[in-house]
């Protein structure tokens, strides 16, 4: 069932607020986040780089670690209002049994470290260092310019399970989602504190693994103007998949991968939400209108168990990977070609010439994923 929020928290978080990332690369990391994201350095060392968008005051949203071992996501965090908010969470966790301890941050007020119902590590902070927004200094926006954090998404086990621990703490549910009109147990929960659907979203699938983090950009040209940049500078194999539109929420979106890995999310400033009077919507796969071009399915949507928050390993883009769908039937026309070769062609249809699969992604001589579109007619079962 999808779980209630509690009106009267035990302290009052107000947003999703940054992510800390171990990278192999830092000077790499580095480039792709402030000239494709379009991210600002807000300070750094040979070893750490803390970066905000253009529209943030606080002194970062992305924090960056150099490290040899593998890439992971160490914690993400949230803000809360008040630094008394910090001593009220204190108490609260010792009240149910929940380790969580005071610790020094640079460039943070007092931070709060526990983790939360799944085992996630979290951090709370009150305040940092004020920065000048530089919204307004348009000569020095880079890539997407990405305007400020907006939210994680997190596969875990069982989404309202998972979600139950922020509802118990005052986040407000904007959206579920469910396979089939009727069902009562979700696959996917949206978590807000604030005015917009998302903070942190949950989804049922193998975890806790970090999904991704999601960065809002001023529109939708700035989706194309992140990949054009990525093309320029080399980055020629970050695109994961988009540019589409969501079905829950529908927002336009673009999800690219870091050169370790690690995967964001850019997307337009979504709906508002947060009257007292908006309830949760949901959805279901008859009511969810949603469109994209094909998807790398195979690690798109692997995910792997962990203590840490990792990312699922970046996809092999030599492989053939296809994109199944649960409620369309495709029907090749006549003459219809859907590859560059004859292989491709029956890979994807056989000798019959009908599948469930209608796009595939093919390998290239220069090892670059090209998205091969057949001429199909859809059809709704």
């Amino acid at each position: 069932m999808v779980p209630v929020t509690n009106f009267k928290p035990p302290f009052n978080v107000t947003r999703a607020g940054h992510i800390v990332l171990r990278v192999n690369d830092l000077s790499l990391s580095k480039a792709f986040y402030t000239e494709v994201i379009g991210l600002l350095v807000s300070d750094g060392d040979p070893d750490t780089v803390y970066l905000r968008g253009v529209e943030e005051s606080c002194h970062h949203s992305l924090v960056l670690k150099a490290t040899s071992g593998e890439p992971t996501c160490e914690r993400i965090g949230f803000r809360v209002f008040l630094d008394e908010d910090l001593d009220k969470a204190a108490e609260y966790f010792a009240g149910i049994g929940r380790d969580c301890r005071f610790v020094d941050i640079p460039h943070q007020g007092r931070t709060l470290h526990v983790s939360d119902g799944v085992g996630m590590p979290v951090e709370l902070v009150a305040s940092m260092p004020r920065l000048r927004r530089v919204h307004d200094q348009y000569h020095i926006h880079r890539g997407a310019g990405a305007l400020r954090m907006d939210h994680f998404q997190v596969a875990v086990p069982d989404a309202a399970a998972a979600a139950a621990f922020y509802t118990g703490l005052g986040f407000r549910i904007s959206d579920y989602f469910v396979d089939k009109e009727g069902d009562t147990d979700p696959l996917g929960i949206f978590l807000y504190k604030k005015n917009n659907p998302h903070d942190i979203v949950f989804l049922t699938r193998p975890g806790p693994v970090l999904h991704h983090f999601g960065y809002i950009v001023p529109g939708a040209s700035n989706l194309f103007q992140a990949l054009d940049v990525s093309n320029a500078l080399g980055f020629n194999n970050v695109l994961e998949r988009g540019p589409g539109r969501h079905g829950e929420g529908h927002s336009l979106y673009v999800y690219l991968r870091d050169p370790d890995g690690h995967r964001v999310e850019i997307l337009p400033p979504p709906y508002q939400t947060g009257d007292i009077d908006d309830e949760p919507i949901g959805w279901h796969r008859g009511n969810r209108h949603s469109w994209d071009p094909p998807r790398r399915e195979a690690g798109f949507t692997r995910s792997q168990n962990s203590k840490a928050l990792r990312f699922s390993p970046a996809t092999k883009v030599t492989d053939f990977y296809r994109w199944k769908t649960s409620w369309l039937n495709v029907r090749c026309l006549p003459g219809a070609r859907c590859g560059r070769s004859r292989l491709m062609n029956n890979r994807l249809h056989g000798k019959r010439g009908v599948r469930k699969n209608y796009f595939i992604i093919a390998s290239t001589r220069e090892g670059k994923a090209c998205y091969q579109h057949c001429v199909c007619q859809r059809m709704n079962k």
